[in-house]
């Protein structure tokens, strides 16, 4: 008698994304490359939307993420959270490619990419 599979991905070739992205129109993308994250930016830059999530789907709080917002003045507000409000940081971005630096960093974990802006602790 064989074991039984507990994995039902393995058993049928699933792929468990771990990033998705979320747009403000509701749209999501799973294990978006840094070529969908900048047209997903450039979308906003041309009037679709105002903001962009990037969560870790690992985590199942769904409080994981980077979150971009444009602002008025073509700026972007980014937030990156770990897990809790006690690891909830803000930052902002002069503009749309920064903003898009910042969101590859965090997505990709890319050595260094935390200390190319000034986080500062964000309380609710």
């Amino acid at each position: 008698m064989e074991p039984a599979v507990t994995n039902v991905a393995a058993c049928h070739d699933f792929v468990v994304a771990s990033l998705r992205a979320i747009t403000e129109a509701g749209e999501s993308y799973d294990d978006p490359s840094e070529d969908l994250l900048f047209m997903l930016l450039h979308d906003i830059e041309t009037g679709a939307g105002t903001f962009l999530i990037v969560e870790r789907t690992s985590d199942p709080t769904g409080q994981t993420y980077v979150q971009t917002q444009r602002q008025p003045d073509r700026s972007y507000v980014v937030e990156r959270r770990e897990g809790d409000a006690q690891h909830h940081f803000g930052t902002t971005a002069p503009n749309m490619r920064a903003a898009h630096h910042l969101l590859t960093g965090w997505a990709y974990q890319l050595d260094g990419s935390k200390d190319t802006a000034t986080w500062e602790p964000l309380t609710f």
